[in-house]
């Protein structure tokens, strides 16, 4: 089944990343500006991660501005796919993100939404990726197309964005669990989020936002977006 044809059905598709040297050059870009050091163990790092203070996350993340090629890594690292989707000429986000997520009960857990409410255009699809296995619950769970939608009109029936049928549905779903080397792709209408877990390890993970440049844009324009062109 073709790429297009798993999103038509379920609004996400899982799928191997076609160039793991260069989303294995990001992830050691990446992971070595949170750590300031360059470290292959990707596990040790992750279960240093999960001992980290706020403050430590903060300084992480300060660092992680100086790293800027993010965008186009995971664009190169995936190019058939993003092509099949959106053909050569695009428009990515600037700087893609680096997502942390600490193990415990008093950390975050991020409640079900979708990207069109962020003024994402309808156009856009979300490529993310863990950069190790994800065999436990700290990864991210979605609905499919279907659920998602009907949640959507239950809610604009009433006039409201994410409100309470959203929020009690996200305490028992289950994350999906993916080995490294496997991402997902998914349009701003899916919803999705992550629960509160238990493991000795952070989960580490990148996603950016991308669409054609025939698509019209909304509220996340030029600012948001750059111009980027598959070789």
């Amino acid at each position: 089944m073709k790429l297009h044809e798993k999103l038509n059905s379920k609004g996400y598709a899982i799928f191997s990343i076609e160039n793991m040297k260069v989303f294995k050059k990001l992830r050691d870009s990446v992971t070595h500006k949170i750590f300031n050091k360059a470290e292959k163990n990707i596990n040790h790092l992750r279960k240093k991660m999960a001992k980290m203070s706020n403050i430590e996350i903060n300084r992480s993340m300060i660092n992680l501005l100086s790293f800027s090629e993010g965008s186009e890594m995971m664009i190169n690292s995936c190019q058939n796919i993003v092509e099949e989707l959106c053909g050569k000429e695009l428009f990515i986000q600037r700087r893609a993100n680096t997502i942390f997520n600490l193990p415990g009960k008093d950390q975050r857990r991020q409640w079900p939404h979708y990207e069109m409410m962020s003024g994402i255009s309808p156009f856009t699809y979300v490529l993310w990726a863990p950069f190790h296995d994800l065999d436990d619950d700290g990864g991210v769970y979605y609905f499919d197309k279907k659920k998602s939608y009907a949640i959507m009109k239950k809610e604009y029936s009433k006039g409201i964005v994410n409100g309470p049928d959203i929020l009690k549905m996200s305490h028992n779903e289950k994350p999906i669990k993916l080995n490294f080397g496997e991402a997902i792709v998914f349009n701003p209408f899916i919803l999705h989020g992550n629960t509160a877990f238990e493991s000795e390890f952070a989960r580490i993970a990148c996603s950016i936002r991308f669409q054609s440049t025939k698509k019209p844009l909304m509220q996340r324009n030029s600012d948001f977006l750059k111009y980027y062109k598959i070789n």
